[in-house]
This record gives structure tokens, sequence and C-alpha cells, in this order.
């Protein structure tokens, strides 16, 4: 029996319009036919935006919200009076097991905030971390943190080393698959000291558990492919994320400009148009711009507070993936199978 997956949506308190959700999760219900959808928000608009998706209207269920989390609020006051708000009626759905996973365009502290209050953390793992699938020359990567703990500390930089390799594993279903330390340079004599305290670690588990890891790795490894998972703390996580945007941006408007820059290259662009649409579309920053709360019990994916329905439709996309896979119990699997080993050896 073929198993139906509920996504939980917090479609209040970001710029996203409620007709790009609509539009991008009827996108996803076209390629997953198992989906339903719980809708936090407005019922009345979220009604009217919705009448011309027939097939979505059978399989939402619309829970009106009126109060909502602002970018502005900050954790602290959101888990004192924010209980009525749709961020957090979503992630209680998820608490309560009326849905499978939570989807929000929101203010990122108080979902990181509320998840982990609500939702806990996988046995052994001290903080969630924010990871991202970025496009590389080779493929695709794995990179954590992009901004859930900005705080350097070795530790953690281990347990998103264990948890980047699990999801990398799962996703793109290789074994043992390679992990390095984003630093300053690749020689063993630079960066922080949490930095190499970390990679003396993770270098004495490789010798001794299934980690595959590949020590340092630079800025530009990154777009290279050098590993299939890239950590980071979420301080210098987040500033890579804004500026690998910013780049694509940059790159579509010179692309774009020096194509309509004469007759001769509007012709080129005409016979190359369907390679350079597929460029794009694999660098468009508004189509992967999702986070996937990776460390805590159930699911949580965090987009932009600006998405547009293509980022909507990826995002519903990888969650049904994740969940189809059951990624949160394989996680679990890995990260206890790994502990253990851990345990033994040392």
């Amino acid at each position: 029996m073929t198993k139906v997956f509920t996504l939980s949506i917090d479609m209040l308190g970001s710029e996203t319009k409620v007709n790009d959700v609509l539009k991008g999760i009827n996108q996803s219900l076209l390629r997953n036919i198992n989906y339903k959808f719980q809708l936090y928000g407005p019922a009345n608009l979220i009604k009217k935006k919705m009448e011309k998706y027939k097939r979505l209207i059978q399989v939402s269920e619309i829970i009106d919200c009126e109060s909502f989390v602002s970018m502005d609020d900050k954790p602290s006051d959101i888990i004192r009076s924010k209980e009525n708000t749709s961020m957090y009626r979503a992630i209680k759905s998820v608490k309560d097991n009326h849905s499978n996973a939570i989807l929000s365009f929101g203010n990122t502290g108080a979902l990181m905030s509320l998840s982990t209050l609500q939702i806990k953390t996988l046995e052994n793992i001290r903080r969630p971390a924010i990871a991202s699938i970025w496009p590389n020359m080779k493929g695709e990567s794995v990179v954590l943190d992009l901004g859930a703990n900005t705080k350097l500390d070795s530790r953690y930089l281990i347990d998103n080393s264990i948890l980047g390799a699990s999801l990398a594993s799962i996703l793109f279903k290789i074994n043992c698959p390679s992990i390095g330390l984003l630093n300053v340079g690749v020689e063993d004599n630079k960066g922080r000291e949490e930095i190499k305290l970390a990679s003396d670690k993770l270098k004495e588990f490789s010798r001794n558990i299934d980690i595959n890891y590949q020590g340092y790795v630079e800025g530009n490894d990154i777009s290279g492919g050098k590993t299939n998972v890239v950590v980071t703390d979420g301080f210098t996580g987040n500033i890579s994320l804004k500026t690998a945007e910013g780049t694509a941006k940059l790159f579509q408007n010179h692309l774009n400009d020096a194509f309509r820059s004469s007759i001769l290259s509007k012709i080129g662009y005409f016979f190359a148009s369907l390679a350079m649409k597929s460029v794009r579309d694999r660098l468009d920053p508004r189509v992967h711009n999702c986070g996937i709360l990776m460390g805590l019990n159930s699911l949580v994916v965090k987009c932009h507070g600006h998405s547009e329905y293509r980022g909507v439709s990826y995002a519903a996309d990888i969650i049904y993936s994740l969940l189809e896979n059951n990624v949160n119990n394989r996680i679990q699997h890995y990260v206890h199978e790994m502990q253990s080993k851990l345990k033994k050896g040392f």
C-alpha cells in the first residue's frame, strides 16, 4: 500500500505570496500524487486563490490563522506568546503526528527555536543545523550549517559532519560520502583552533570507523565538487550562501546583457536557448532556495522569505523525496551507528 504524506505549510510571516505557494505545491502534487497538505493561513483568501486548482482542493485542509510570527520577533518572545500563530500550529501538527513535515517561509530563528522545543533533536545531536543542496561541477553537494548555529564549536562541526554524511548518502545514494571542512586553506596549520580540533577528530574517526573525511576545503572547492559534504559553522555558511546566490544572479544578468548586445548574439542565443535554459535552471537561486533543518525528530524545511512558485515546488519535491526515503529514521540509525562505533573505538 502506497503511503500518503501530509505536509504542513506555514503561509504567513513572509513576503511569499499565497499564489506562489499554491501554484508551487500544485506543481509538486502533479509529480507526487500521494501528497496531502495542511495550509495554515487566512482561510478566505486561500480558498479564493485555490479555486483554479481542483485537485489541490481535494487533498488540502485549510486551518484558519490570522496571527503570525514576524521577521522581527525574537525567539524568546515567540516561545512565550505565539501559540496561536501559523508557525506554531504547523509545528504542533507534526509534534502531534497529524502531519509528517513542515514547510515555512518565515523567521528562521523562530522556526529553529520552536521546532527544537516542540519536536526535539535526535539522540546525541546537540544542536540542529541547516543543510542545503548546492549544484557543483560534478553534480551536487550537501552544505551545512547555513545559519542555524553561528557559534564555532568543534563538537557542532563533528555533529554536522555526521548529519551531512547521512543526508548525502540518502539523497545521492552513495556509501560513505566524502566530507570536507571549510577553511581558509588546505594546510594543516591553517584556521582557528576549533576547526583544527574538529579536523583532528574527524581524521581519527576516518581511521577507525566509516567516515570518509578528506580534510580541509576552500570556498572555491564547493563549486568544484571536491567533496560530497561541506561542513562549516552557521556564520560562515550563511555568508557563503548569500555570496553564492549573489554570484548566480550576477552571472545571469551578465549573460542576459551579453545575448542582447547585438543581432549576432541574439541569433546565437536562439540556437543555444535550450542549453542556456538548462544552465539557468541549474543555477537559479529562486529554485534552489530551501534549507533542511537537520538533527530534529521530524522533517522541517525553511524556504526564503520571498520565494517564487518554482522554489516552493522544488522544496515540496525535496520534502516528498525525503519522506518517501524515510530520511529521519535512516539518519537516526546512521547517527546511532556512528555514535556506537565511536564509543567502542575510543
